[in-house]
């Protein structure tokens, strides 16, 4: 059963982009997962929503396995930071998804910095 207040962080949707090279699940640089425990009953926006939800979930894994009579297993793993993925792993109907940054604001130009300073104090009377 999905949890209660997915549905409508569904309808938010932060980027993602797929890890370059073959479809399959998330790797660190040491091989290892990086993920909690997975997530039964999960569609994919139901994961990514998620995973923006948390401030610390970098990625996030999707797997859907056809059974009998059209039926579809899913499961979402989050990948926590400290985790950094680096690779996938190849594996059939499974997705690696990295949450993309949210933008930095633009850095201020010194002359621009300068001038949200505040003015030097007065000199001291004579």
């Amino acid at each position: 059963k999905t949890p209660q207040g997915i549905a409508l962080l569904v309808k938010q949707r932060m980027p993602f982009e797929p890890l370059r090279g073959p479809a399959g699940a998330c790797r660190t640089a040491s091989g290892a997962r990086g993920g909690g425990p997975a997530l039964w009953g999960i569609s994919l926006s139901e994961c990514k929503a998620l995973c923006e939800a948390s401030g610390a979930c970098v990625a996030a894994q999707h797997a859907s396995t056809p059974k009998k009579r059209g039926r579809v297993d899913m499961a979402c793993e989050l990948i926590l930071a400290p985790a950094r993925v680096s690779h996938t792993l190849p594996l059939a109907n499974t997705v690696c998804l990295l949450k993309r940054a949210e933008p930095s604001p633009p850095a201020l130009s010194q002359q621009r910095a300068d001038s949200l300073q505040p003015p030097p104090p007065p000199p001291p009377p004579p």
